[in-house]
């Protein structure tokens, strides 16, 4: 019994770790970049076992060219932990040298996709947005379709684009779409945990469910938007046990008030 009890210590002790590593390899600094006023970001992550599949990131590509992501690995634990940080690193890597996120997004999944014995994948939903005009051009593997909150109007889909999950097939290639937003528009990016949370009585919290929550949020910032999401959650689920990782994102878009 105390070597059992040694044994259970010590791997808890280790899935600590790996979880402050993981999550250590997350932007988690907010307000994430106070001196640029062009936009608003923020972010959010709850594991549901002490490591999770789940990643978000987002950084300059460029001084007027700003990337941000969300992606869900397949799986749980420790081996999706480990495909999490790959992907992570491999997607910031290509998208520091391309502006397409299609690009990106089929050059990710053929360095995923080469040597996967274990056929795990990924969901994405990568995007980037010129600061200074608010054009987005994103690209999606398989991944959510995220809500639009345009200023003044109710929350909308942005139409899925229905293509391939990253991970599982060399040579996919990914569209890439093109939007432009206006000051007070935000992109809400997050992974189906959310939509799928389950209360006691294994009902979801679907995607109505989040669509109203978001049409209450006019007016409020990234955070207070997240803030809102999280706690219709907590209310929703009541204390039942989290099943999935629970990501999300919003992302603000300001405007260019630096012109001269």
């Amino acid at each position: 019994l105390t070597e059992t009890t040694a044994a259970k210590e010590r791997i808890e002790s280790e899935l600590r770790i790996a979880h402050d590593i993981q999550m250590g390899i997350l932007p988690k600094l907010f307000p994430a970049f106070p001196e640029r006023k062009e936009f608003d970001i923020h972010a959010s992550i709850e594991p549901a076992k002490e490591v999770g599949g789940d990643l978000y990131d987002f950084f300059f590509v460029d001084e007027k060219n700003f990337c941000f992501l969300v992606g869900d690995v397949s799986g749980k634990g420790v081996p999706a932990a480990f495909f999490m940080a790959v992907t992570k690193t491999l997607l910031k890597v290509v998208a520091e040298r391309t502006l397409d996120p299609g690009e990106v997004l089929s050059k990710v999944n053929n360095d995923l996709a080469e040597d996967n014995e274990s056929c795990m994948f990924v969901t994405l939903f990568l995007a980037v947005m010129d600061i200074t005009t608010g054009e987005v051009r994103y690209a999606s593997a398989g991944h959510n379709p995220p809500l639009l909150m345009t200023k003044g109007k109710d929350a909308e889909w942005i139409p899925p684009l229905n293509e391939l999950v990253a991970g599982i097939m060399e040579d996919t290639n990914y569209t890439t779409k093109s939007m432009t937003i206006s000051p007070g528009d935000t992109l809400f990016i997050y992974t189906d945990g959310v939509t799928e949370a389950m209360d006691n009585k294994q009902e979801l919290y679907s995607e109505q469910r989040l669509v109203e929550v978001m049409n209450g949020c006019k007016g409020k910032s990234a955070k207070q938007i997240i803030g809102a999401v999280e706690d219709s959650l907590k209310d929703f689920t009541g204390g039942a046990e989290q099943s999935d990782d629970i990501t999300m994102l919003a992302m603000q878009y300001l405007g260019n008030n630096n012109k001269s």
